[in-house]
């Protein structure tokens, strides 16, 4: 996958050591309650795990993370792409408190999607998000993900099963 992408607003590039610390200030209960596997506290040494293992998964072709920068603003949250062993790719993304309700997740994931739909095409791409995540189920929705089903996913910040709606991309146009 592409090392960098641009759109209007945001810029996506693989994560670096250099942002653990401003991931693990941005990262606060409501986002880590709202992803499957993100624990919570979060900290920088967590974050630095993270981005080590990002980077060798990167190199392994099964997992593409992003870091999304806003110009004056640094690092606003972070998406990736997961490549699973049955040929789908499930892509997710995160957007810090401070810059919701912007468009900046729609922006950053459909950038991400159109990388993913070039290299992996469209009908292997699937999503999911917490029932209670409303926003993340109207992003995708947005990004022409239609739903598909639901199931029972661990979440480490809250550290309980959590009622998931699963998603495929069911149209290449966004």
């Amino acid at each position: 996958m592409q090392e960098e992408l641009t759109t209007e607003r945001l810029h996506l590039r693989p994560l670096r050591e250099a942002d653990a610390e401003r991931i693990a200030s941005l990262v606060n209960w409501n986002v880590a309650r709202m992803l499957a596997r993100m624990p919570w506290p979060y900290t920088a040494d967590m974050a630095r795990s993270w981005i080590a293992e990002a980077g060798e998964l990167r190199a392994e072709g099964e997992e593409f993370d992003y870091a999304v920068t806003l110009e004056g603003e640094g690092l606003v949250g972070c998406c990736g792409l997961q490549s699973h062993a049955d040929g789908t790719n499930e892509i997710g993304y995160w957007i810090a408190e401070p810059w919701w309700n912007r468009g900046y997740a729609t922006e950053a994931a459909g950038a991400l999607l159109e990388h993913a739909i070039a290299q992996f095409g469209a009908d292997t791409i699937i999503a999911g998000h917490h029932a209670d995540n409303h926003a993340s189920g109207r992003v995708l929705t947005k990004l022409g993900f239609r739903y598909t089903g639901e199931e029972s996913r661990w979440c480490v910040a809250r550290q309980e099963n959590v009622h998931c709606l699963t998603m495929r991309l069911m149209q290449a146009g966004m």
